[in-house]
């Protein structure tokens, strides 16, 4: 996102006195707000922010000695936890891990000098009393910045190609990842929110599907592996009616992927989504499953058909935070926020 800041010159004026004399009385030009990022726990996301950000400038000054006002400095809220940088050298600027944490991400440019102000810099003399001269405001910043988040989900969703990972998310969250019979359809991260009672949630992504060598950066690789590092804890997404691919196989797989490219990194673990036992002639895959994997708890489920998704969002209540709500926030600032962005 780009922040850029503006700003108006200043006022040449001049007023008319008393026996035939003037005077200057063009006031300054005002200061050009600035544009902040601020950390909060009610943003999941940057869906908000637009790509061009740009500042509130300043009042334009006026004669009467009347100076321009300060255009209001602009603040976007943003996920705890969020890392801003610099796109042109992709190196980080600034971690906000705090509640209410800022960062200046643009200053506002300093207004333009009225011919008052430049009247009385100048020597003893006409220049000083019949001053006709301006500025204008001083050249706005310009910035191209990135947004990352650390943590982009408390629970991330991970399985081979086609698991069936966004169907799950459709199903038991309001977000709508693209859906289809083939692989790969998930090219970027989709994160969906599960609200539970008392204004807790949770915050669950899809992520692209991994292969056999993703982590010697195979089929979509390094970058989508990145992703699963940053959830909190992870659940398997199996297809139980692979053809190719039997469950116990898909699993070992899984494990040994994330462990490649990260020691311990399986040990988020919680749980195995068994999905599309829609298509299933019987139980026998399952309780194999839960034969070979004792440790972890198994959840039969149609993420398509909506079958048994309510067991899911009961065995992940345990990972669900508590967040404020808006009616709990002050009214005042919370309008303010709206106002600025």
């Amino acid at each position: 996102s780009s922040g850029i800041n503006a700003e108006y010159g200043g006022c040449a004026s001049i007023q008319k006195l008393l026996r035939n004399k003037s005077q200057p009385d063009g006031a300054d030009g005002g200061k050009g707000g600035s544009v902040y990022f601020k950390a909060t726990k009610n943003r999941l996301d940057f869906s908000h922010i637009p790509s061009k950000i740009i500042g509130n400038p300043g009042s334009v000054g006026m004669s009467k000695n009347k100076v321009g006002a300060r255009g209001n400095d602009i603040i976007i809220p943003i996920p705890v936890g969020s890392i801003v940088g610099c796109q042109e050298s992709q190196k980080p600027l600034a971690e906000l891990d705090k509640v209410d944490e800022m960062f200046l991400a643009a200053s506002g440019g300093k207004g333009g000098r009225g011919n008052r102000t430049i009247s009385s810099n100048s020597p003893f003399g006409r220049d000083r009393y019949f001053c006709s001269n301006k500025e204008e405001g001083e050249e706005a910043e310009l910035f191209s910045l990135y947004l990352e988040m650390k943590i982009i989900a408390d629970i991330g969703l991970v399985g081979l190609p086609n698991a069936g990972k966004s169907s799950l998310l459709r199903a038991i969250s309001a977000a709508k990842p693209k859906v289809a019979a083939y692989p790969f359809t998930t090219l970027r991260p989709h994160v969906g929110v599960i609200h539970y009672d008392g204004y807790h949630r949770l915050r669950m992504a899809d992520i692209p599907g991994l292969i056999e060598g993703s982590s010697l950066g195979c089929g979509l690789g390094f970058s989508f592996l990145k992703h699963i590092e940053r959830c909190k804890s992870l659940v398997y997404v199996i297809d139980m009616a692979n053809p190719d691919c039997g469950p116990i196989d898909t699993i070992e797989i899984l494990q040994k992927e994330l462990e490649a490219y990260k020691s311990g990194l399986t040990n988020t673990i919680v749980g195995i989504v068994a999905n599309k036992i829609d298509l299933l002639d019987g139980p026998k895959k399952i309780i194999d499953l839960a034969r070979a994997f004792p440790h972890y708890q198994i959840i039969p489920v149609s993420a398509l058909e909506r079958q048994n998704i309510m067991a899911v969002r009961d065995v992940l209540e345990p990972f669900k935070y508590r967040y404020v709500h808006d009616s709990e926030l002050d009214v005042q600032e919370l309008q303010k926020d709206q106002d600025t962005v």
